[in-house]
């Protein structure tokens, strides 16, 4: 085996553990399957975290600063499942569901 042959298979090693280093993290987004969310309580609104990112049930009437007009919940990057009806999971919340229509402060818009 040559050099040459040595360098690319290294160079493509460190290529896939750095898509592994990116992977990690993701996988901890807090996707969470049906069964799963159905043993998730509803984040109540009075929730001090909740309360820390001023959360709210509903999105249409947010006064917040930090708003944009049209966001909530279910376009959030964060929103775990865009298609859960109502009540979702949410990586900033992950014990408990939120408003498919609510808002917190941690909204990120889907790309």
């Amino acid at each position: 085996m040559n050099t040459r042959d040595t360098h690319v298979s290294r160079r493509r090693f460190l290529q896939l553990g750095a898509g592994g280093l990116v992977a990690v993290p993701l996988a901890g987004l807090g996707w969470t399957t049906a069964a799963q969310a159905a043993e998730l309580e509803r984040l109540s609104e009075d929730d001090a975290t909740a309360q820390a990112l001023s959360y709210t049930h509903d999105a249409s009437g947010v006064t917040h600063d930090s708003y944009q007009e049209g966001s909530r919940c279910s376009n959030c990057l964060l929103y775990s499942n865009p298609d859960a009806k109502d009540w979702g999971p949410c990586s900033v919340f992950p014990k408990h569901l939120v408003a498919e229509g609510g808002w917190c402060t941690a909204w990120v818009g889907r790309g």
